[in-house]
């Protein structure tokens, strides 16, 4: 970046030369720190543009939603821990649905996303398999919860997307809901806290 008066203070010019060098591919041009006029302002872009950058270093691969064929799809698609006993679970253990626990906040440390295999009609036990995404819940009492929900795989693929990642040190509070839709009903979760 050149130099250019701006009428910017020395921390102000730092804070977006960081902003700038936080995205990845994006730069910072001179016409914005020309059009930016008061400190205020700086430091109100400055956050944007760190919130921005942080979205876009953590831009989740959608791919990992997808049904695939059968035998197609990874076993583990998406975690947000590299526990083994977690990511044994997260394939091999039982769990318990999330319709089991309906409008209570739930402390989820960690997400998984596998694979499952699915019949392609719901309704035809011999109907052809499907490789779909699942999505397991490991929450703060060990309670592990999974769904094959396409309401629930499209609110995780929110989650992720908004870079909202739960850990043991910085638990999510979610609350699992059934909505009605044209079709019938689905199953979805709202944030109730980070």
């Amino acid at each position: 970046m050149s130099t250019v008066s701006t009428g910017f203070d020395q921390e102000a010019m730092e804070g977006l030369a960081a902003a700038q060098n936080e995205q990845t591919g994006a730069e910072v041009s001179e016409e914005m720190l020309i059009e930016a006029e008061a400190p205020a302002v700086v430091s109100a872009d400055h956050r944007q543009l760190k919130q921005l950058a942080k979205l876009q270093q953590n831009a989740v691969d959608h791919s990992i939603f997808e049904t695939k064929k059968f035998n197609e799809g990874e076993k583990i698609r998406f975690t947000t821990t590299f526990d083994e006993v977690t990511l044994f679970n997260s394939i091999n253990s039982s769990s318990e649905s999330v319709a089991d626990h309906f409008n209570e906040d739930i402390t989820v440390e960690n997400i998984v996303i596998t694979t499952a295999q699915v019949n392609m009609d719901i309704n035809d036990d011999f109907s052809e398999k499907e490789d779909k995404p699942c999505v397991h819940f490991f929450c703060k009492d060990g309670l592990h919860l999974a769904s094959v929900s396409n309401g629930i795989i499209r609110s995780a693929e929110n989650l992720i997307t908004c870079s909202i990642i739960p850990s043991p040190e910085a638990p999510i509070v979610i609350k699992f809901k059934e909505i009605t839709t044209k079709k019938g009903k689905a199953h979805s979760f709202d944030l109730v806290s980070r």
